[in-house]
């Protein structure tokens, strides 16, 4: 691991409406090609950290770096190259019901100009990484849900950004294929990624004892280096 910054903030603070401090002058650093669980209640700044992070909304105060650019001054001509360094999964898996598999992975390829043949190829690596090369052909509805989450995965790494935020990703998973996403995510954060986990599973957080965050009303909570989830459910 490179313990340089890929991520860092600073005093960062997110109010909404109603002077609701979604997050409350929180600063943290993460390395490069570290591994990195979310965990907290329900309201307790998760969903804000990703957006902002993605820049779907921008910070009351404070500074966001990501990858070495400030991103509370990117203009929006700037966010979509932004975005191509970064690689989301959600829990819904957000796949095209009317496209195949590969067109579904080759989707983000072609919204960067990546040339056919090329595309093609990093396509079926990255479905060969995963695990679903064989169903390349296939429509999404006729995949599991842990084979649907697959491609989700291979969409969100086949431009093979330095950042996976992957948000709930074991979250309509049963136990088998939550476990099976989590090794993926491990194998490919072996490769050099830096992987953030959002989820409210405590048995994977438990089994893969990486660095947790627990963010509670907006703060951090605690931030272990190695270690399992932090704080009682409702």
């Amino acid at each position: 691991m490179d313990n340089l910054p890929i991520i860092k903030l600073e005093n960062i603070k997110k109010t909404y409406q109603e002077n609701v401090d979604a997050l409350d002058d929180i600063s943290l650093t993460i390395n490069k090609g570290e591994f990195v669980f979310i965990v907290g209640p329900s309201g307790s700044g998760k969903s804000t950290l990703i957006k902002l992070i993605l820049k779907q909304i921008d910070a009351t105060s404070g500074k966001l770096i990501v990858n070495g650019k400030d991103v509370s001054s990117l203009k929006r001509r700037q966010v979509s190259k932004y975005r191509r360094d970064i690689g989301v999964v959600f829990q819904n898996f957000k796949l095209l019901k009317d496209r195949s598999v590969f067109e579904n992975v080759a989707l983000a390829q072609r919204v960067i100009g990546i040339p056919k043949w090329n595309m093609e190829k990093n396509v079926s690596a990255m479905l060969s990484t995963v695990g679903l090369l064989d169903k390349a052909k296939a429509n999404p509805k006729e995949l599991s849900g842990g084979e649907q989450q697959r491609v989700a995965l291979a969409r969100a790494l086949v431009n093979r950004p330095s950042v996976l935020l992957a948000d709930e990703p074991t979250g309509n998973l049963d136990p088998k294929n939550a476990w099976s996403m989590m090794k993926l995510l491990d194998d490919i954060n072996k490769l050099g990624t830096t992987v953030l986990v959002v989820t409210h599973n405590p048995d994977v957080v438990d089994i893969m004892q990486k660095r947790v965050i627990t963010l509670e009303k907006g703060k951090i909570l605690s931030d272990r280096s190695k270690g399992g989830y932090t704080y009682e459910r409702n």
